[in-house]
Order: structure tokens, then C-alpha cells, then sequence
């Protein structure tokens, strides 16, 4: 069972906010060996046994820890995350079962079901197995089409299920490690001839727990009394199965970004969104499934008020093993139609970079020097 994640920061304006023509804003879219274990009975649990099990999630190959591996018990929605030993302690429900998946970004998820025994130390320890992805020469044909080949098909859901998991990492991540973040905001106005005159640098501080907008497909452009709020492609909603259900999707195959080999997934919003709603790329980390690079337009802008056009990208940073966040967000759009099939510079263009991530509570796993 694959699922997939990576991470966005979530301020409240989270948008492009246009008053008519006047300033518009725009906010941040910002993841088996068995030891004391007895097998699945029909055995009711005794009292005095150990109430905590002890999961220990390795790499298959090196047998080095992973940190930040989610650990859930699907009947009780109990989740951990492994911390720098790669461990993560559960306690046992009142019925003794748990019924525990794994999951690890660049690694296949695994699933088990375990009854507690009557052992003084109940441990396990999941040894998870690299995703490995099979590049051959792909067709620009998405899971929406019925001609997709079986190659392009397999490499296609393998890249969707690390993407979707990198994303809900991320949600999960700042819940359990609650973050104030500190975001240096730049937005200008883009005069039709010459240099910009004048940039509006502001800071802002958002928690992690403010929530992003709720994707509705087709309809991303929100209206009231003369303006316009068009919310980024939040990294959480890379992990909804709303968004999947409405978009086409296809790897590319692998490029080069920055020096690194990576896989590109393309979405199209599918035919029947027939409003405005996101289309782009993102870049992943072949080695790695780290999510680095988010590329999003938006398609089907046929309202007559309104932005025309706009483009933006997300970039990500680690700040703990296997978790990726919002780096820096970038947008320009266009509030005029293109002259003659000519767009000619943007209206207005913004960034936001993230300056500094203070934990409100726990702190989570770090980097060893050297390893980031």
C-alpha cells in the first residue's frame, strides 16, 4: 500500500489578494525482522504485559537508523515519528493488536499486523527497502489517457506515491513539532517599460498550525465585492486525494537540477476541470525522493475579472532528515490579456523567503555535521 509526502508554510493570507488594481498580496504555499514478537492469534491480551512496543526502523542495506519514519497504527490512528536511533515506542490498545504501517520518503512503505505476547520486552524492528525507479523512455501520455504504457504507468504512480508522501510528512511534521516561522515578504509592481522603482520588503511571522485553504477543484479563484484571492499551491494540497482525483499525471523521466539527477512529474488539471485550477511540474530527487523543486501555473483563466495569467515555483530546504519545507515562494501574474499572443512583463511579481523556523515546543532530530 503506497502512499506518498514533503512540506509548505501556511500563513493566513495565504493568496494573491487583488483589490480591483490596486496592491495585490500574495502568502506562502508555503514526506521485516520480528524479534519478541508471537504471530497473530486469536489470544485476548493479559494483564501485566509490557503496555509499550518498541519499533525500530533501519535501512535494509546499510542497517543505519532512519529518523523521522512514521509509524502508525491504522486501527487506532496512533502515530509516531522514529527519532535519532530510529525508534518509536506505541503503547498497546486494550484489545493487544496493532495493525502498524512504515513509511519513510525514498523508501517502500510496509505493513504489519502484531499481537502482543508475554515477553517483558516487545520489540520490532522493519528494515525498509530503497524505492527503486525503472527509467525507461517515456511518452508524453498521462494517467488519464488509456494508451499509457505499463513502464511509464509504473514509473508514474512510484514518483506520485513519494511526492503525496513527502507532502503529508510535512503535515505531519508541523503538528508534532509546532514552528513559528519568520518570512521576509518582497513585492513590487512591474511598470510596462523600465526598472522597477520600488520594492515593499515586509517580515512576518506565521505558525505552522495555521491551516491552508481547502483545494476546490476547478474553482481556486475566490471572489467578494470587487476582489480576487487566487491561493498558492500549498504543499498540502499535493497531498490530497481530491487534487489526484481531478489531475493527470506523468513522469518525465530524469533531468538535472542543481547538479542533481532528478524525476520530473508533470499534472494537468483533467477534462472535467473546466475552471481555473493548477498545472505544473515537480522536480524529485532521484537518489533521495526528496522533493525539491514545485513549478505551477494556473490553466482554464477564462473569467473576464481577474488574474490573466500567473506562474510561480516553490523551492525546499531539510530542517531534519527526510522532512522538506517551503524555502523560498516566487510568483508574478499578469492582471491584462497577452497583446497580439505577447504577454510582455508581468504586472506584479513577489517572493517570500523563509528566514528562520523557532520550534514552540519540542525540537525535532537534527543533522550530524557533515550530513545535511
Amino acid at each position: 500500500m503506497k502512499t506518498a509526502t514533503i512540506l509548505p508554510l501556511a500563513p493566513a493570507p495565504n493568496a494573491i489578494d487583488c483589490v480591483m488594481r490596486r496592491s495585490p498580496l500574495f502568502g506562502l504555499a508555503a514526506a521485516i525482522s520480528l524479534a519478541g514478537l508471537s504471530p497473530l492469534s486469536r489470544q485476548p491480551a493479559y494483564r501485566g504485559q509490557p503496555s509499550i512496543l518498541v519499533v525500530t526502523v533501519i535501512d535494509s542495506g546499510a542497517h543505519y537508523p532512519l529518523v523521522n519514519a512514521d509509524v502508525i497504527d491504522l486501527s487506532t490512528g496512533q502515530h509516531r515519528f522514529t527519532d535519532e536511533g530510529g525508534q518509536a515506542r506505541l503503547t498497546w490498545p486494550s484489545d493487544g493488536q496493532l495493525r502498524l504501517r512504515v513509511r519513510e520518503v525514498g523508501y517502500q512503505p510496509q505493513q504489519r499486523t502484531f499481537r502482543q505476547a508475554g515477553t517483558t520486552i516487545v520489540t520490532a524492528t522493519f528494515a525498509m527497502n530503497k524505492v527503486a525507479y525503472v527509467i525507461s523512455p517515456v511518452k508524453a501520455i498521462s494517467h488519464c489517457s488509456t494508451g499509457a504504457d505499463s513502464a511509464t504507468l509504473d514509473l508514474s504512480l512510484a514518483v506520485l506515491d513519494q511526492l503525496k508522501q513527502g507532502a503529508e510528512k510535512y503535515d505531519q511534521f508541523r503538528r508534532h513539532y509546532p514552528f513559528e516561522a519568520t518570512v521576509e515578504r518582497r513585492t513590487a509592481a512591474v511598470p510596462p517599460i523600465g526598472d522597477i522603482g520600488r520594492i515593499v520588503a515586509t517580515r512576518e511571522k506565521f505558525r505552522s498550525e495555521n491551516w491552508e485553504p481547502s483545494y476546490k477543484p476547478g474553482d481556486v479563484i475566490e471572489y467578494q465585492r470587487g476582489s480576487f484571492t487566487v491561493p498558492l499551491l500549498f504543499l498540502s494540497t499535493l497531498a490530497d486525494s481530491v487534487f489526484w482525483d481531478h489531475h493527470c499525471f506523468v513522469a518525465r523521466g530524469v533531468l538535472w537540477y542543481q547538479d542533481k539527477r532528478v524525476i520530473r512529474l508533470d499534472f494537468t488539471p483533467s477534462t472535467d476541470v473546466t475552471g481555473p485550477d493548477y498545472e505544473g511540474a515537480a522536480l524529485l530527487d532521484s537518489a533521495t525522493s526528496y522533493l525539491l523543486r514545485v513549478e505551477f501555473h494556473l490553466a482554464n483563466l477564462h473569467q473576464r475579472n481577474g488574474p490573466k495569467k500567473m506562474d510561480g515555483y516553490i523551492t525546499f530546504m531539510s530542517p531534519s532528515p527526510f522532512v522538506m519545507v517551503p524555502d523560498t515562494t516566487g510568483a508574478i501574474w499578469w492582471l491584462r490579456s497577452a497583446d497580439h499572443g505577447e504577454w510582455g512583463k508581468p504586472d506584479y511579481a513577489q517572493s517570500l523567503l523563509l528566514e528562520e523556523l523557532k520550534y514552540r515546543k519540542e525540537t525535532p532530530p537534527g543533522y550530524e555535521k557533515g550530513n545535511h
